[in-house]
């Protein structure tokens, strides 16, 4: 991606990640729990998740284009999956021994299955935060996208993506009751595929392989279909508002206006925590409101995103960020890695008391790796939306 967009991109990661905490904390939140007190105002549009699944799709078209479809599974789910883990983990032990009572009936298991992403498969699982949604439904795009890149072109590609409005909604006949095909639509979050439709179809039409009354008809439906699925109209038209957006940095020029050149530097950072943010704000912030009360709405509202971006940073710096490093510069199996770490750092530590190590052991990093110089930013980012969620495209 040409850096002279990026920070469109930026911009609207930022936007939906904001309608994201906005329809939380001052909708859902007090729906939940009606203890946290009436809001200053009320946000209720459910399309920021939405939209950041629609770009996270964008780019993923994008990075199979360049090839190498192992390659990029394996940076999407190194970027994802361990800061969710972590996520999950923090906010599992948040809801256990810090909510009110009753808030939560959280188990050790309820965690086990909603780190594995298999909380849609058993209906009997409690969700550790309903913003996790989005992690199965994207993984479940991803490795789809990768095993279909080299097999489904050209005229094959605009069929797909009728399908994937059109389908869906056709399964929902058989969803009704209980059973095989529910379990399957459910688990996979098949009622989300419209969103995909929509992020590729831009993406093929920003390279001039869908022309324009294509594309409008297709996010048409899709918005149809998105109606349909959430049976939530005034969300579904937000959602619209967006895709344009969605359009006019896929295609358009760098959004250069005063406002934009004015909030580029903070709009860029966070971006590059988004993915973060979006983890860690939902329960752990009605846990701070909660804890707020009496202190007025607009405390609570300023603490919520204020705890939301300071630990969304946190996870971004010391989860996200140097485990996807260790995980894709190098070619060493993972178990490998993991084991010379951990002797590197006994080294460390034995020289520092004044020992002498056995041997000298040579450091596994090259004198350039980015965690043992100021390298700059990594070059593939995942949209994860996250996704993504994270601000350093090229």
């Amino acid at each position: 991606m040409p850096k002279t967009r990026r920070i469109n991109w930026d911009v609207l990661r930022v936007l939906a990640v904001l309608a994201v905490l906005l329809q939380h904390a001052t909708h859902a939140g007090p729906s939940a729990h009606p203890e946290i007190g009436s809001p200053a105002f009320t946000v209720s549009l459910e399309m920021g998740a939405s939209a950041l699944v629609v770009i996270s799709a964008f780019f993923t078209c994008a990075s199979l284009a360049k090839g190498h479809r192992a390659r990029f599974l394996r940076n999407r789910l190194a970027r994802l999956l361990p800061a969710y883990a972590v996520a999950a983990t923090c906010t599992y032990g948040v809801l256990r021994y810090l909510a009110p009572q009753g808030w939560s009936h959280l188990e050790p298991r309820d965690l086990l299955l909603n780190v594995l992403m298999l909380q849609n498969w058993f209906p009997d699982v409690r969700l550790v935060d309903f913003s996790y949604w989005t992690l199965p439904v994207q993984v479940t795009g991803f490795v789809a996208g990768a095993l279909l890149a080299s097999r489904v072109r050209g005229r094959a590609l605009p069929p797909l993506l009728w399908g994937l409005v059109l389908g869906p909604l056709v399964l929902r006949l058989w969803t009704v009751e209980p059973g095989l095909v529910r379990t399957f639509y459910d688990g996979l979050g098949v009622h989300r595929a419209q969103l995909f439709a929509a992020g590729v179809g831009i993406w093929l039409w920003s390279k001039g392989r869908l022309g324009d009354g294509h594309l409008i008809v297709l996010l048409a439906a899709a918005l149809g279909a998105q109606w349909v699925h959430s049976a939530d109209l005034e969300s579904t038209l937000g959602l619209g508002v967006l895709l344009v957006g969605v359009c006019a940095a896929a295609a358009g020029p760098d959004w250069d206006v005063w406002p934009v050149r004015v909030l580029a530097r903070p709009v860029q950072w966070l971006a590059g925590i988004s993915y973060g943010v979006y983890l860690v704000h939902q329960e752990i912030g009605y846990v701070v409101m909660e804890r707020l009360t009496g202190f007025g709405p607009w405390v609570q509202l300023v603490a919520f995103t204020g705890v939301a971006v300071a630990l969304g940073w946190l996870l971004t710096k010391l989860v996200e960020r140097p485990v996807y490093r260790l995980l894709t510069t190098s070619h060493r199996p993972v178990l490998v890695r993991l084991l010379l770490a951990g002797r590197l750092t006994l080294h460390s530590q034995l020289g520092s008391a004044g020992a002498v190590p056995s041997s000298r052991v040579p450091s596994w990093r090259p004198v350039s790796h980015p965690i043992a110089s100021a390298a700059a930013p990594l070059s593939e980012v995942d949209a994860s939306l996250p996704v993504v969620v994270n601000s350093q495209l090229r």
